[in-house]
């Protein structure tokens, strides 16, 4: 009987004899994949795992998770982007909530990782930013221990627009220092929204950021209204970055020195969601890499690059250190693909990006739990799982209560994706 549909080895099983992405060498490695409980456990040289339940892997590709940094255009529909997502392969995905209690709308309704970015706000003004501090200190420490599952994050964010001082700022990043998180910094989406931000606090807000030495524990997201001077700031700073296709406005995309420096910075990419029905999707990628970032001309170079920023750079961007890699100790969060024929060992990053392009997931796997099989939510075996594994979440109320946490996202239908253009 099928491992994934029996549930008959939720402690310790192994993947035999598959191709994996080894993301440190950007290289598939033939191996056994040995996961225990929700993580793998080791990484094994080919029909040498000792497990007493064995998945045949000769046949099937295995990728890490893809991990949606920012799916927060996506919320209002979530339930239904959330099936995109998981059907193109996306096993993380990040919201960002305005409070605690709208973290509710996106929990316990699918089965992605979920990584809730709650926005410290000031209360319409009532409140000052150090009360405001210490109720979402609280807040995200209860709901941090009261989730049982390894199912769901929080990550203190603020939206510098939304907020009326710099207090409130600072407040955020020692929220952000005491809980060890990286603060998420989401800057405004519209130039109206820019222009009324600087002409209003007299600093562009990566200025403000950057005169209150914010930016080096931060991550940042939307770029789309950079200045010169703020892309210069940002170079100078070691911010982390969260970029969508379209981040860079065309004008500042011509200006030779208003690129985007990595430096030793982490940066992930951000697919809208329209994209996920879209052949664009990793084209539009791959042209927004080499346009913001001073990347090697070599198309290997690039395409490493490009792997990187949707899945361990990604990881790493956002301070989540056992995401994004298939490799002893990190989360099983897990792609299998139909191995295509031509695809062999030491394939590269390109094979990666192709295959993700021209195909779907057969199955993906959560913490080492199948979210679906070949395109249909595993639903039995979920609610199986949820009626012995409770999980506490977040009310709208914002009091905690138990609840089942079954997996309920399904994958969409199949959608073509063209590759063409890649190579160069």
């Amino acid at each position: 009987m099928d491992i994934l549909e029996s549930y008959a080895c939720e402690t310790a099983w192994a993947i035999v004899d598959t191709l994996y992405f080894d993301s440190t060498w950007h290289r598939f490695v033939r191996g056994d994949i040995e996961i225990e409980g929700r993580r793998i456990a080791r990484l094994l040289p080919p029909h040498t795992s000792q497990c007493a339940c064995l998945m045949p892997g000769d046949t099937t590709v295995c990728l890490p998770g893809l991990i949606e940094a920012d799916a927060t255009p996506g919320h209002r529909d979530w339930s239904r982007y959330s099936r995109q997502l998981a059907a193109h392969g996306v096993t993380t995905a990040g919201v960002f909530c305005r409070s605690l209690a709208d973290c509710a709308r996106c929990d316990g309704s699918h089965g992605l990782r979920r990584l809730f970015y709650v926005e410290l706000a000031e209360d319409d003004g009532s409140a000052n930013g150090a009360e405001a501090g210490v109720r979402m200190l609280e807040g995200i420490v209860r709901a941090t221990r009261s989730s049982r599952l390894e199912c769901c994050e929080f990550i203190p964010a603020v939206v510098p627009r939304e907020v009326g001082s710099a207090a409130t700022l600072v407040v955020a990043a020692q929220v952000a220092e005491r809980l060890a998180r990286r603060l998420c910094i989401r800057l405004s989406s519209t130039a109206a929204d820019a222009k009324l931000y600087k002409e209003s606090r007299y600093f562009t807000e990566v200025g403000l950021l950057s005169y209150l030495s914010l930016m080096s524990r931060a991550t940042i997201f939307n770029l789309s209204q950079l200045s010169r001077r703020d892309v210069a700031m940002v170079n100078e700073s070691a911010a982390n970055l969260v970029c969508a296709p379209g981040a860079i406005s065309e004008w500042l995309q011509d200006e030779h020195f208003a690129r985007l420096s990595l430096k030793d910075r982490a940066l992930a990419f951000s697919i809208d969601r329209h994209t996920t029905v879209r052949g664009s999707r990793y084209r539009s990628l791959m042209v927004l890499s080499s346009a913001l970032t001073h990347q090697s001309g070599k198309a290997a170079t690039l395409g490493n690059f490009l792997v990187d920023a949707l899945t361990s750079s990604a990881a790493q961007a956002l301070g989540i250190a056992d995401i994004g890699r298939i490799a002893a100790d990190m989360k099983a969060d897990l792609c299998l693909f139909d191995r295509p024929e031509g695809l062999a060992e030491n394939a590269g990053s390109w094979d990666f990006i192709e295959l993700i392009t021209y195909s779907e997931p057969r199955d993906v796997l959560i913490g080492g739990l199948p979210m679906t099989r070949g395109r249909i939510l595993a639903r039995e075996s979920e609610e199986s799982y949820a009626r012995t594994h409770p999980c506490t979440t977040m009310d709208t109320a914002e009091y905690e209560h138990a609840q089942c946490d079954g997996i309920r996202t399904g994958a969409g239908q199949a959608q073509e994706f063209v590759a063409s253009g890649f190579r160069s």
